[in-house]
């Protein structure tokens, strides 16, 4: 019952670094599009009607990049605990499991806490 909870947070950590990397790699394409086109203003010369078409393109490009930067910024401390606490926890699970089946199979205990829960008719 209790490697449920262990491997939910498995998963949580996996699906919240894929994430991070999924923002990160969203990030660094915003950012070559605003260097293209400030490489493109650099080198061009634009009328009034293209002047506005490239500030409309290059504003839009430029929220685009904050709104991205704004959720990495809010999934960085969830991400930063996950990966710095869930090693640790992997370990310290690893240890536990490990001396419960030493004592399990030491005092030839053979129920699991399914059978517990059900002689003490709990749900």
């Amino acid at each position: 019952m209790i490697e449920c909870y262990f491997g939910k947070l498995q998963q949580l950590y996996t699906e919240v670094r894929a994430f991070h990397n999924k923002l990160n790699k969203l990030q660094s394409a915003l950012d070559q599009k605003v260097s293209s086109l400030y490489h493109e203003l650099e080198k061009s010369e634009f009328t009034i009607a293209e002047g506005q078409e490239f500030n409309r393109t290059l504003k839009e490009t430029l929220q685009m990049r904050r709104v991205v930067k704004q959720e990495i910024a809010l999934i960085m401390p969830v991400y930063n605990m996950l990966k710095e606490q869930t090693g640790r926890v992997d370990e310290q699970y690893s240890k536990a499991v490990r001396r419960v089946f030493a004592i399990q199979e030491s005092l030839n205990v053979t129920m699991n806490l399914q059978d517990v829960f059900t002689a003490m008719n709990i749900e």
